[in-house]
């Protein structure tokens, strides 16, 4: 009987662990280094229109990449066939240098929302493709890309 309270307190803590994943996949880069035509492409599905989502960049770079900042495109892709693009600047580190995200070692990781509380009307297949647009045809130091579409809280 004792033992009772401690798991519905268990059980609670278990169901608020965070927001809900609707969709989560990542892209290994080439050991090279992530160049122009090596885009990292997402399919998603949207069920419900009424919830609000978070758009979520994660990305996996060396310590030794060498600028603050670099640009991508995306281009997401709707149920109707209907495409919108836009460029978007990726803020690696701070004025000073400091890397964002965590870092261990030689490796940094980083999650960057794009797109916050969006709702969608149309329910069905989405996609999202992310392509390097930087000053250099080939970005080393960048080893994988993720996308993730999160339930806003």
């Amino acid at each position: 009987m004792r033992i009772l309270p401690f798991l519905f307190l268990l059980a609670c803590l278990c169901s608020a662990c965070g927001p809900t994943i609707i969709f989560e996949e990542k892209v290994e880069l080439p050991a090279t280094g992530w160049a122009y035509p090596d885009t990292a492409h997402f399919n998603f599905s949207i069920t419900d229109p009424e919830t609000a989502y978070n758009f979520v960049l994660h990305l996996e770079h060396g310590t030794d990449f060498p600028y603050q900042n670099f640009y991508v495109n995306l281009h997401t892709g709707f149920p109707n066939g209907k495409r919108n693009s836009q460029q978007l600047s990726l803020q690696l580190a701070g004025a000073y240098g400091a890397w964002k995200g965590s870092c261990s070692g030689a490796s940094c990781d980083l999650d960057i929302t794009f797109l916050q509380n969006a709702r969608f009307e149309q329910t069905g297949d989405y996609y999202l493709t992310v392509e390097q647009n930087s000053r250099e045809p080939v970005l080393e130091a960048i080893s994988s890309v993720g996308f993730s579409v999160v339930e806003a809280e």
